[in-house]
C-alpha cells in the first residue's frame, strides 16, 4: 500500500512497517497531473489565507482586551483623585469622636496610598501624555482637596443632623481643569 503526499511517498511493507520515501521534484512534477497539483495549490492558499485570518482575530481580540484593562485601569486612577477631592466633605461632617476620627485619617490614608499606587503605575505603563497629565492631576488636586482638608479640620464637629447638609460647593477649578485634560489623553490613548 502506498500513500503519496507532495514531499515524501509513505510505502508500507508486508511485515506492517512504515517508512517514508522521498519524491523528488522531477517525479512529482512528471507523476502528478496538473488537476492534483492545482487541488494541492488550492488547498494550501486556503490553509494559508485560514492561518492568517486567524492569526488577525487573535491579534485583534488580544489588542482589544488590553484596551479594555487600560480603561478599567485609568478609571480607577480617576476615581481615587474623586475620591481624594471629596475628603474635605467628609472632614466637614466629622462628628468630632475619637473614633470617627480614627476611621476618616486611616480611609485618607489609605486614598493617598491608592494615589501613589496609579501614579507609580502611570510611571511604568502609561503613555508620556497620559502620564504627565495624570501628574499635573494629582499635584491639582492635592494643593486644592489639602488645604480645604487642613480648613476643615480646624472647624467645628457635626454634631446635628441639620449641620449635614453643608450648603456649599468647596472650590476645584485646578482640579477640574486638570481632569479634564487627563479625560483627553485617556481617551486619546484608548483610540490609539
Amino acid at each position: 500500500m502506498m500513500t503519496r503526499f507532495a514531499a515524501v511517498t509513505i510505502v508500507k511493507h508486508r511485515e506492517g512497517f512504515w517508512h517514508f520515501v522521498p519524491v523528488s521534484w522531477h517525479w512529482l512534477t512528471t507523476h502528478v497531473s496538473s488537476g492534483d497539483v492545482a487541488t494541492i495549490t488550492a488547498a494550501g492558499l486556503a490553509a494559508l489565507v485560514a492561518a492568517t485570518v486567524a492569526v488577525r482575530a487573535y491579534r485583534k481580540q488580544q489588542e482589544e482586551a488590553r484596551r479594555v484593562e487600560r480603561s478599567k485601569f485609568y478609571a480607577e486612577a480617576l476615581r481615587v483623585v474623586e475620591e481624594y477631592a471629596e475628603a474635605p466633605y467628609r472632614i466637614l461632617r466629622f462628628d468630632g469622636t475619637a473614633e470617627k476620627r480614627w476611621e476618616l485619617t486611616e480611609s485618607i490614608s489609605g486614598i493617598q496610598s491608592r494615589m501613589s499606587f496609579y501614579s507609580g503605575w502611570m510611571e511604568i505603563a502609561a503613555k508620556d501624555e497620559v502620564r504627565m497629565a495624570y501628574a499635573e492631576l494629582l499635584k491639582a488636586v492635592r494643593s486644592e482637596a489639602g488645604e480645604q482638608m487642613k480648613a476643615a479640620w480646624l472647624g467645628k464637629a457635626t454634631t446635628k443632623n441639620k449641620q449635614v447638609p453643608l450648603g456649599l460647593a468647596l472650590p476645584r477649578i485646578a482640579t477640574d481643569a486638570a481632569r479634564a485634560t487627563t479625560v483627553e489623553a485617556i481617551q486619546t490613548d484608548l483610540r490609539r
